[in-house]
This record gives structure tokens, sequence and C-alpha cells, in this order.
């Protein structure tokens, strides 16, 4: 069972802890989220009302995460994050991620970590994949498997755009260079019970992982939605959906698993970023405590 008495920063299942980073919390303009025809259900200017938490009434407060997650079969992170600033995402932002800062806060060093699980491919998931050593990029978790869907990297390897195809040679080709990057296809366990479960929509390889400790359950969900409202409205599509009937076909899926099977939801850019879902409906998010 979840213990009760934890603090909010972690959550602890049996003999496994799951630990949010936040890498970066930042401002994202309404206008650049929402740019698309169809306004968010309710309409852009009741966001801020409705979603405090998540809204100004100018702007998308745009909170990355990452997951720790200690095991006794191993340590596994769950996306590396915006990455520094010079990374192609800090520098979009204009600020660098804290990840390396947060994880030695906790105790962790980077050679210390097993497996890092990509969801997908976008710059607020790789940023910390690798770092700049001054004579080129190498693996950040040096001792690390890597693991990416291969629809992504198909996928990155048709970028053509000057700055994706500079951020896949900074934080994806010295992967492959260094024999850390695993790209098999087939849903697995990275470790036993953590497992690789592939929900393509957002991007084609787009995955979420899950955790089976005992009678307990937590759904790793990527980008498999950004806003509180689509846990209501799953046919909103996510901002730079590659294929977003795809991704809202997963996003439904999913969410009705997470309902059904009362899973733990673990999700980048929703806060709390761990917590549980109404038992009334799909209508909250509840902290997990």
């Amino acid at each position: 069972m979840i213990e009760d008495a934890m603090p909010l920063d972690r959550l602890v299942i049996g003999d496994v802890e799951i630990v949010p980073i936040l890498d970066v919390d930042a401002l994202m303009p309404l206008g650049d989220m929402f740019d698309r025809a169809e306004s968010p259900p309710g309409g852009i200017e009741t966001l801020a009302s409705r979603f405090p938490d998540e809204f100004t009434p100018e702007a998308w407060r745009f909170r990355d995460h990452c997951f720790l997650i200690r095991t006794p079969q191993g340590v596994a992170l769950v996306d590396t994050g915006v990455g520094p600033i010079d990374s192609a995402a800090g520098r979009w932002f204009g600020i660098g991620g804290s990840l390396p800062d947060r994880l030695e806060a906790i105790g962790v060093a980077p050679t210390e970590v097993d497996h890092v699980i990509i969801t997908h491919i976008h710059s607020d998931h790789v940023g910390w994949n690798t770092i700049d050593r001054g004579d080129g990029f190498v693996p950040f978790f040096p001792n690390a498997r890597y693991h990416l869907h291969e629809a992504d990297v198909a996928w990155a390897f048709g970028f053509e755009d000057d700055e994706d195809v500079r951020e896949f040679a900074e934080v994806i080709a010295p992967l492959q260079a260094s024999g850390q990057l695993d790209t098999a296809p087939e849903d697995h366990d990275v470790f036993p019970g953590l497992g690789l479960r592939h929900a393509p929509g957002h991007t084609p390889g787009h995955r979420c992982a899950l955790l089976d400790v005992g009678d307990e359950r937590v759904l790793f969900a990527g980008d498999l939605l950004h806003f509180t409202f689509q846990l209501d409205d799953t046919a909103y599509p996510s901002p730079a959906d590659a294929d977003p009937v795809g991704g809202s076909r997963s996003r439904s899926a999913w969410l009705e698993r997470v309902k059904a099977e009362q899973m733990t939801l673990a999700t980048a850019h929703l806060l709390p970023p761990i917590a549980r879902l109404s038992r009334e409906g799909v209508k909250s998010m509840l902290r997990v405590r």
C-alpha cells in the first residue's frame, strides 16, 4: 500500500521510492500555446480562474518534471528535462534546468542511474541526456541504458530544421555512439516491475512507463496530456502533437485504465506531479499522501 506518512515531495510504495524532480518552472504566453482555431474548453479567458495553479490571465505556467525511481532492482530516471541553458529548449526558454543539482540534493550521482527512459524526443524531455565536456557531447549518465522507441529515432532522422538537427546531434547521436541507446520498439520491462508501453500520437514513438509494486500501479504519462482540463476533454490535442487524433486516442485509452484500475498518475506538466484521479470521475487531481 502507499505509505500514509511521507513527505509530499516523494512517493514510497513498499521498497520503491519515486521522486518528482522539477527541472524548469517558467511562463509561456497563452498565444503561443493556443494558436489553433479550436479554443480550450470553456475559453481561454476562463483558464486562470478555473485552474489558478496552471494559468495566469496571460500565460501557462510550464512545469517540467522528471521522475527518479529507486528500487531494489536498480535506479531509473524518466525523462531528462530541458537541460542546460545552451540546450535547444534552454535556448528557447532562456533558462536552464536544475536536474543535476536536484539529483545531487537527494544524494544520487549520475553514475548511479541504471536506466534512462525517454518518453519521447521533444526538447523538454531530452535536455540532460548528454553534457558538453568541451570536446564534444557525452552521455550525462555514463552507466545508464537509455530507452527511446525506434519510431522517434526514425522520425528525428527526418528533421530538416537546423535547430532540430543540431539538437539530435547533441542529445541523441552521442548515445548511439557510446552504445548506450536502446531503440527496441516492443513493450518490455527495463527491470522487473517497470515496463515501457507504446502510446503514440504526441510523437510516433511516444511511450509511457508503468510501474507495478504489489497491488499498486503508477503510470508515468510522459506527454500523454499537458493540461488538467484534458482529463475531462481527452479529445483536445496537446501542443506539438505529431498526430492529434492518435494522441487523443492514446490519452483516452490510458486515462480510462488509470481510472478503472485506480492507478497513481505521474505527469510531467501537471500539478501535483504525482496524483490520483477522483473516484467520482475524471474531474480533479488529488495529492497522494
